[in-house]
């Protein structure tokens, strides 16, 4: 039980800031190093912690922000109705991507009825700086947490067309923001494009992001404008239940309290 609370205390730590040294957290704690090194190192193993891109210091994890999320609106549910009509107006696959600390993860998926066609295992993860469904995530992140991880991340080049230079990202990223959506080629899966637009919360922070996803031979550059158009209204819609705290079927969510 004592060990149960000392790693309740050690979290408690990142409500005062976001990311922190093993030296930062003795210091906070009044604990030895080693013995925060100890907690440091089964909390990462089993996700409640991260390392952040730079790799000297941890936030929480992804399990952490997931967990929350149990409590809360079911994002898959609240986003199918928009990806089926996504998949279905465009003839391409739809994704959901839910931001988990430095990274995002594919939460829901309508495929593409054509037999060649972009597809990716729920649950994947993938950082935020490469690809259309990361990048709108980051572009839309709160600034600070936007400012944190440019200063920390290190930016590989995960395809051809990947940008690993930290102004032209940032350029891009203001370009991402001023215009509400994101357009990537071979960023992150060479031979794929993709289009997505923000799931944005209350403070009108992404929380997440849709994506239309296809094939490079099959880029419709004619209908990209009809898409963008698309894939927009169906963010602002997801978004929209999200603030208003609405389930999949319509219901309003209700508090503990009500």
């Amino acid at each position: 039980m004592k060990s149960l609370h000392r790693a309740i205390d050690l979290l408690s730590a990142f409500q005062s800031r976001r990311e922190l040294s093993v030296e930062e957290l003795a210091k906070i704690l009044g604990w030895p190093a080693s013995s925060v090194y100890r907690f440091v190192r089964v909390l990462r193993d089993r996700g409640f912690l991260s390392l952040v891109p730079e790799g000297k210091k941890y936030s929480l994890g992804s399990l952490l922000c997931e967990l929350g999320r149990a409590g809360g609106p079911d994002l898959p549910r609240l986003a199918r109705a928009a990806l089926e009509r996504l998949a279905k107006e465009t003839g391409e696959s739809s994704f959901l991507s839910i931001r988990g600390g430095w990274e995002a993860r594919y939460a829901a998926c309508v495929e593409s009825p054509e037999s060649i066609r972009f597809t990716a295992p729920i649950g994947r993860r993938f950082p935020l700086y490469a690809g259309a469904s990361g990048k709108v995530i980051l572009a839309f992140m709160e600034e600070e947490e936007r400012r944190a991880y440019l200063r920390t991340v290190r930016l590989k080049q995960l395809c051809s067309s990947t940008i690993v230079d930290k102004a032209r990202l940032e350029k891009a990223l203001s370009v991402i923001r001023s215009r509400g959506y994101d357009f990537s080629q071979q960023e992150r899966h060479q031979g794929a494009w993709g289009l997505a637009a923000p799931i944005l919360n209350e403070k009108d922070a992404a929380i997440g992001s849709i994506a239309i996803t296809g094939i490079r031979f099959r880029l419709p550059q004619k209908k990209l404008p009809r898409f963008i158009s698309l894939l927009k209204e169906a963010a602002g819609e997801v978004s929209g239940k999200l603030k208003n705290g609405r389930t999949g079927d319509g219901m309003k969510t209700r508090s503990a309290g009500s």
